[in-house]
């Protein structure tokens, strides 16, 4: 189809002359009514009919215009997508979160993105460690957020701590030792305990704290979610060490949080495809993942790593 043309029949209906249209698409008005003729052959529709010196669009061409408008409005849409593209490398940017990781504390992190980006579309999955590794690892996902421990299992794929967040104690607020400042390794000597699974790389983290601290806990359930082990906790069926990132979450669920010694540090991981560079909108995310950690938690609390 002739986009001169189109051009044509788009301005004579948006100024109602072809002599103001010729002037829009800077030619002749002789030339804009070859123009509209020639699209009018091509479609085999009665664009406009004319009654003296009035030119009247008709039905056909009425309808006809929608669907030039809708096309016009999918192009802008296109320019803008290139320009976001230019400026940030993509307009959509692909997470993948490890649960631990997707309550609070992502919630902030898009809000800081979005107010510095808000052309940028978030499509953010949540999934275990492993799954999170595999939609990085194929690239459905431009970017992994996990809590890894050891190395990435999947081939192709670059690890980077990016924060270490220290480790609370969590206990129910009737709980025995609620009324002390700070928790130690030997005071759960005995203690009911919710665990997370095995297949989560904290949980050796965690076990072998209490191994070196000669402290036999009682597990007593174990569960796959950091935020199930905190409402196991708040329904006073025993006590957990988390993620401060986790736990700050939930406070208002009637959970006790206490510094927790020996000192346990649990990462933030960044996983990204070695097949691709990170993109400036990788980084930008990045950058304000950054923000809210430093905003979120005291220096004793967090360590970024550089």
């Amino acid at each position: 189809m002739n986009v001169r043309a189109l051009e044509a029949f788009r301005a004579v209906m948006r100024t109602g002359s072809m002599t103001s249209a010729a002037r829009i698409i800077h030619t002749t008005q002789p030339n804009v009514s070859r123009l509209v003729s020639t699209l009018e052959a091509e479609l085999d529709l009665k664009l406009f009919a004319r009654e003296g010196n009035k030119l009247h669009v008709t039905d056909e061409g009425a309808a006809f215009f929608k669907e030039v408008e809708q096309h016009y409005a999918g192009l802008r849409a296109l320019k803008d997508a290139a320009r976001t593209i230019k400026q940030l490398g993509g307009g959509r940017l692909h997470i993948a979160v490890a649960p631990a990781l997707s309550h609070g504390f992502l919630t902030s992190v898009v809000a800081e993105f979005t107010k510095h980006h808000p052309r940028v579309t978030l499509s953010i999955r949540t999934c275990n460690s492993n799954m999170v590794e595999q939609l990085v690892n194929s690239q459905r996902c431009d970017l992994g957020l996990a809590t890894f421990v050891g190395h990435v299992t999947e081939p192709g794929l670059e690890s980077e701590r990016i924060a270490s967040i220290r480790g609370r104690c969590i206990l129910h607020r009737d709980h025995r030792l609620a009324s002390r400042d700070v928790i130690h390794a030997r005071d759960l000597e005995g203690e009911p305990f919710i665990s997370i699974a095995r297949q989560n790389g904290s949980r050796e983290h965690v076990d072998s704290l209490f191994e070196k601290a000669k402290v036999t806990r009682k597990i007593e359930v174990e569960v796959e979610n950091a935020s199930t082990i905190c409402h196991l906790v708040a329904q006073g069926l025993g006590v957990s060490v988390l993620s401060a990132v986790i736990t700050d979450d939930f406070l208002c669920h009637g959970l006790v949080v206490k510094e927790f010694r020996p000192a346990i540090h649990f990462p933030i991981t960044l996983l990204r495809s070695s097949h691709r560079p990170r993109s400036l909108l990788v980084t930008a995310f990045i950058d304000c993942l950054v923000t809210v950690l430093r905003s979120r938690f005291a220096e004793s609390q967090l360590a970024i790593c550089d």
